[in-house]
């Protein structure tokens, strides 16, 4: 058979993964991924070859059947079903579909376009432009995106103890450094439209505004990769939505004091390229693979879905007059 099995010309258990060997079925896991499958007692010694090859690699799946031809037919099978729940690699990966740091980077710019122009446009952005968006909802909006901009230095910390060079350290220690106490001056905005610091404390986000933190957390965490390639999502310059939310701010007679330093944060962004966060980073890989690349491209088109859902989600949150602003809860 001198195929592949999904891919696969040297199956291999990927790196964590444990095995518990009985005498009629075999167990297996990684993390909370778990799988089991069993055999007649005269296939053990079978079995627990095949999961010793596995364990170690190196071999072809044609080798792996030929060292146990009581289960022959079985193996391609058995291979199948444990890539299918990723318990398996390949111990020889192929080059093919192997990208730079800087050319993913280009990948997901691209990508980032496409979901943007097939899912929707800026729908809050529309409301501004159409004079639909209210006092609340500019608000509500303000609410929002400061809830992000307090999440967002303690949401970058944990990227650093996997920054594995000095040029990443240090791009991680000034991006994180340029975020601190943002959440200041957008407190005062919104103090300048009667929103006090103790109501901001009992502020509940939106289910989207804490998903995009808790994604941009996990992944600092988990998937630096990731963390790294969804960056330029939260600091690129948006300059006609700034220009909108002021004119409409204007138009409704909030105060300058509110509208300003949402302009401000968004120049400082621009000042501190930010922008380009995503561009560095990335530029420091050498080489991903391709399953690594597959899993970045998917976390930014859902990191951008969940964006355009925020918006929709402030939109109908934030739509009724209220005396007391929406999703501020005083009892918290």
């Amino acid at each position: 058979m001198d195929a592949t099995i999904a891919g696969l010309s040297h199956p291999k258990f990927r790196p964590g993964v444990t095995t518990d060997v009985g005498p009629n079925s075999v167990t297996v896991r990684v993390g909370e991924t778990k799988c089991a499958f069993a055999f007649e007692t005269a296939e053990a010694p079978a079995v627990a070859r095949l999961i010793d090859q596995l364990t170690t690699g190196g071999g072809t799946i044609d080798t792996m059947i030929a060292t146990v031809p009581e289960i022959a037919e079985k193996v391609p099978p058995l291979l199948q079903a444990l890539d299918a729940v990723r318990l398996l690699v390949d111990a020889r990966p192929h080059t093919a579909g192997m990208v730079s740091g800087a050319q993913l980077y280009r990948e997901v710019r691209r990508i980032a376009e496409r979901v943007t122009r097939r899912v929707a446009r800026s729908a809050f952005q529309t409301a501004l432009v159409e004079r639909h968006a209210t006092r609340e909802h500019l608000i509500g909006y303000a609410l929002e995106y400061f809830y992000i901009v307090k999440a967002a230095p303690g949401l970058i910390a944990p990227a650093l103890a996997t920054a594995f060079t000095r040029r990443e350290r240090n791009l991680l220690q000034e991006f994180l450094k340029s975020e601190l106490g943002h959440d200041a001056f957008l407190g005062r905005a919104l103090d300048a439209v009667g929103i006090t610091s103790a109501e901001l404390e009992a502020h509940q986000p939106l289910p989207a505004t804490f998903a995009l933190c808790a994604a941009l957390g996990v992944y600092a965490r988990q998937h630096p990769l990731s963390f790294k390639a969804v960056l330029f999502l939260f600091e690129m310059a948006q300059a006609a939505f700034i220009d909108a939310f002021d004119a409409r701010c204007r138009e409704l007679d909030l105060p300058a004091a509110f509208y300003l330093p949402l302009r401000d944060h968004a120049d400082l962004n621009a000042d501190y390229d930010h922008a380009d966060i995503s561009r560095e980073l990335l530029a420091l890989e050498g080489v991903i693979d391709r399953e690594a690349v597959v899993v970045v491209k998917r976390h930014v088109a859902l990191m951008i879905e969940t964006m355009i859902q925020q918006e929709e989600q402030i939109l109908a949150a934030y739509a009724e007059p209220r005396a007391t602003i929406a999703r501020i809860f005083e009892n918290a």
